[in-house]
């Protein structure tokens, strides 16, 4: 009897380890046996979060759970301390604006994603310089079509041009067209010169 149950528990264990195996390997042995399931594949590089996520009040961190807000009034230093770890790198420009349309502004640059805009030693404004996105997918480069679903859109020309507004964000269209595609798109307080 006891030979008998060594046998069973030897003939469970090489079932064990061949649990992982695919469908098509359960097939050619004829098993029939219900497949495990599949771990889900890793997500493709590019459906990664970006690192920010622009919004009209602010700006979110990706990546922590549930997301970190950064929103303006923040103190300067721990605003560019969290994105230098979001971007993983720190500024790679530091300075002043003394010549924006209401006064000094201080900002803080990473080149090809974003400045950050300080008054009074405060989170102010950013200003996107490459292909971070709102969490609705507007970024630079989205068409006309994509911003009109913002809620309280406007759209009025100005000395910038077609300029729009809504929900705390602001931007440039590089035409009065349908097919207009978004140039610059900006939050808060920045040195935009009219």
């Amino acid at each position: 009897m006891a030979g008998l149950l060594l046998l069973g528990l030897a003939a469970c264990g090489p079932a064990a380890e061949d649990s992982g195996r695919n469908d098509s390997a359960a097939a050619e042995n004829g098993s029939g046996a219900a497949p495990a399931a599949a771990a889900p594949a890793p997500a493709p590089a590019e459906a990664a979060l970006a690192p920010l996520q622009l919004e009209g009040h602010g700006l979110r961190i990706s990546g922590a759970a549930p997301g970190t807000e950064l929103p303006f009034n923040t103190p300067k230093a721990a605003t560019i301390d969290a994105l230098t770890k979001a971007l993983g790198r720190p500024p790679t420009e530091l300075g002043e604006n003394e010549e924006c349309g209401g006064g000094a502004l201080e900002f803080a640059a990473w080149e090809g994603q974003i400045t950050a805009w300080f008054e009074s030693g405060r989170f102010a404004g950013w200003d996107n310089k490459g292909k971070l996105k709102t969490p609705q997918g507007i970024g630079i480069g989205s068409s006309r079509s994509e911003i009109a679903r913002l809620r309280g859109l406007e759209v009025e020309d100005s000395t910038l041009g077609t300029e729009f507004r809504a929900g705390g964000l602001s931007g440039i269209l590089d035409s009065k067209g349908p097919d207009a595609k978004v140039t610059d798109l900006w939050g808060g307080s920045t040195c935009v010169f009219r």
